[in-house]
């Protein structure tokens, strides 16, 4: 069987259950490849490589250099003869340099696949708005790397069209052994009357003030509001001044329940939460999205373009930071003038799309068939 490695040195405990952990766990066990995950962390630190990950291998990046770059390329030289394909995350001309150097001096025997793990804000950057010998350069050696992927079907026509990269559309997926039964069949799940947030709670990007105020706005009636997450220190005030305003209010009906480090708790809750509730600014594709349509829930979010793709006409969008729009489709949903369709129709719905077994197979085959210098 051939050897796979995803090299991600910056990666956390928390990354093993989305698509760094996920992408090699699901190829080897779809029996495609024999995975391994290297980052910088011990392995001891790494959990999840035993509670969610069992079978894959793990080796450690040692820092030997402050530029990481070099320590990636150190790592990969040490072990050259060990894999016959790497994965990337978030494409540079210098790992592509590395890649590129290394399939040089493999007799283009070793392959490399980028993930992109792109956003919106992809088509503000440079390579996208700059058109010069430079970045048509660029574009060239990135073309010869034998597979790049991004998560939506909206940006890589952006990146084909507008750039002409080589880009396929791959996108994250879910653990669907969570939602189904042994026989295939959809649990059937009863929900409660709770909205649900998820995430690091305060953190900029995540915009969870706007939920904040658009909470004053809302009659909650008989609905509860949880957010899940480690509260960052400086967002504390906020919430303090949010209860100090509406203690009366809120204080039976807003809760902020910390991290959830029990894999298995944090899906019982998102399987008990009738709404799912995205503030995000931006998200790459919004796996704590997916995880809630896939447990069930009725999502609402920031009109962002994995948002669109993940939920469609199963969901209800309003735009960055209104707070007057989300105050608008909570109090509806409250009100019962949005009909929720039924959880099992929207775990279906999230299942044919974005199964991570249906997905790995694609990754395969496309590596499978690829030829870069073709």
């Amino acid at each position: 069987m051939k050897r796979f490695i995803t090299i991600f040195p910056q990666g956390e405990n928390v990354h093993l259950i989305k698509d760094v952990g996920m992408v090699p766990f699901f190829l080897q066990k779809g029996g495609y490849y024999q995975a391994t995950l290297a980052c910088y962390k011990k392995e001891e630190e790494m959990s999840h490589l035993r509670q969610e990950l069992c079978g894959i291998s793990y080796k450690r990046i040692f820092k030997f250099f402050k530029n990481e770059n070099l320590n990636i390329f150190l790592f990969i030289l040490w072990n050259i003869r060990k894999y016959d394909v790497i994965m990337f995350f978030h494409q540079s001309l210098f790992k592509t340099l590395i890649a590129l150097f290394f399939k040089i001096i493999t007799w283009n025997s070793l392959k490399f696949y980028f993930k992109l793990d792109a956003n919106d804000s992809i088509q503000e950057s440079k390579l996208a708005t700059s058109r010069s010998f430079f970045t048509d350069f660029k574009v060239y050696l990135y073309n010869r790397i034998d597979l790049i992927s991004v998560e939506t079907r909206y940006l890589q026509q952006f990146l084909s069209k507008q750039l002409g990269m080589k880009v396929a559309y791959i996108p994250n997926g879910f653990d669907f052994g969570r939602s189904f039964a042994a026989d295939g069949q959809i649990k059937s799940l009863k929900k409660a009357p709770i909205i649900t947030l998820v995430g690091r709670i305060g953190a900029p990007e995540k915009d969870n003030i706007t939920m904040l105020k658009a909470l004053t706005q809302v009659q909650l009636k008989g609905w509860t509001v949880e957010f899940l997450g480690p509260v960052d220190l400086n967002f504390q005030k906020e919430i303090n001044s949010f209860y100090a305003f509406n203690n009366s209010v809120f204080k039976d009906k807003v809760f902020f329940r910390g991290a959830i480090d029990d894999r298995e708790a944090l899906m019982k809750s998102l399987e008990n939460s009738a709404v799912f509730v995205q503030t995000s600014k931006f998200e790459s594709f919004g796996i704590a999205l997916l995880e809630a349509m896939s447990s069930g829930c009725y999502v609402v979010a920031t009109d962002l373009t994995p948002s669109r793709e993940i939920a469609g006409h199963l969901g209800q969008f309003f735009a960055v930071g209104d707070e007057v729009g989300l105050a608008t489709i909570l109090q509806s949903i409250i009100d019962e003038k949005i009909v929720l369709p039924s959880p099992s129709v929207l775990i279906q719905s999230a299942n044919e799309r974005y199964n991570w077994s249906t997905i790995v197979k694609e990754i395969y085959q496309q590596l499978e068939n690829c030829n870069a210098y073709a």
